[in-house]
């Protein structure tokens, strides 16, 4: 065998070995982001602390079987009523001006079952609230990329705040100004989140590989990359303050379906110089999924702003990180004697992949 036909044939097995890493294991793997969501409303000597989490995770956590496909049944969660408001009360604590804050029994709302568990845990302070301190160390020891998104709730203010295995603590003043550096941090932590957002987000790095193997020379990279930025920019801000709102399984589909219509468009189409208007129309899809991540923190003012232009920041992060990786790569596809071949052998697989995905968002299989 020469050389030549070696290189196509390991391309074609690398090509096929990262289709099949993509492929998702159930409904919206591919846009799985391990968040937990937060409601942290301050009332008084009390604060009432709202938790929505993954169902699966919690069994995880609780040591119910779970294959993280069969929906679990109610009752394996009435059951363990005990044992849940156990592991809740050791991971979250809250501590006030005078102290540690008394939590009482967890109240379970199942109107998202089996998807997601909302749980409300309400501590009494015992006297007003100066200044409060969130520790949160629920579900890190079961994954250490675990985040929990949420909003404090106090005086006719939000601030948002994030959690992960290195920031465990957030500190408020609610007296009028927040902790120094507070802010920042959080800043940081958002920006932080949506780079992994978009890292992980192997639906719309997909998309992304459709609309630049057949044509990889660098002006229209460019081309794409800004149309994909600028149009999900625009859907992601627009569905951030109310004015598009979209059924979550319709917007998974639809960007289902950008991926496997990129890839048709690969297999019969001849001149591919105008890829940057494929990338604009279905980037507008694509910020409503970025949207997923950030639709529950309820934001307004300043902090809206701040936290969009954070996560933001994050995901064009995360997407030129990317290209900055692979165009060197699709440089040197691009320029061998058997690219054309490979490159329909590889939107082949990727259409393969995106119309598995439409089956399984829409119809939930």
């Amino acid at each position: 065998m020469t050389r030549a036909p070696r290189v196509r044939i390991t391309v074609l097995v690398a090509v096929l070995g990262i289709a099949l890493l993509l492929a998702p294991g159930r409904p919206g793997q591919a846009h799985q982001t391990n968040l937990t969501n937060a409601e942290v409303t301050v009332a008084g000597p009390m604060v009432s602390y709202r938790l929505t989490v993954s169902a699966h995770d919690l069994a995880v956590a609780l040591g119910i079987p779970t294959d993280l496909v069969t929906p679990l049944p109610m009752r394996d969660f009435s059951r363990r009523r005990g044992a849940i408001a156990a592991y809740l009360q050791d991971g979250l604590l809250i501590d006030s001006d005078a102290g540690p804050c008394a939590p009482d029994e967890p109240e379970f709302d199942f109107v998202d079952f089996p998807l997601n568990l909302d749980l409300v845990l309400t501590f009494d302070c015992g006297a007003p609230i100066g200044k409060l301190r969130i520790t949160y160390l629920l579900f890190f020891e079961l994954d250490e990329s675990h985040r929990a998104l949420g909003k404090l709730l106090a005086g006719g203010r939000r601030i948002p705040f994030v959690f992960d295995s290195q920031a465990t603590e957030a500190a408020f003043d609610l007296s009028g100004a927040d902790t120094a550096g507070g802010r920042f941090v959080t800043f940081v932590r958002i920006l932080i989140l949506g780079a992994e957002h978009i890292l992980i987000g192997f639906d719309h790095l997909l998309f992304l590989l459709a609309l630049l193997i057949v044509n990889a020379r660098l002006l229209d990279v460019v081309k794409v990359v800004t149309a994909f930025t600028l149009a999900h920019s625009v859907t992601l801000a627009l569905a951030w303050y109310g004015v598009v709102d979209l059924p979550g399984r319709l917007v998974e589909s639809a960007i289902a379906f950008s991926i496997g219509f990129v890839a048709v468009s690969n297999l019969i189409g001849r001149d591919f110089s105008q890829r940057w208007l494929l990338a604009a129309a279905f980037g507008l899809v694509h910020g409503l999924g970025f949207y997923s991540a950030l639709g529950s923190l309820g934001l307004t003012g300043v902090d809206a702003v701040t936290t969009l232009l954070a996560f933001n920041l994050g995901v064009e992060a995360g997407q030129l990180a990317i290209v900055a990786l692979a165009y060197p790569l699709l440089f040197w596809w691009a320029r061998q004697a058997w690219y054309q071949r490979s490159a329909q052998a590889a939107s082949l697989l990727i259409l393969a992949v995106a119309a598995w995905w439409v089956i399984e968002r829409a119809f939930g299989v």
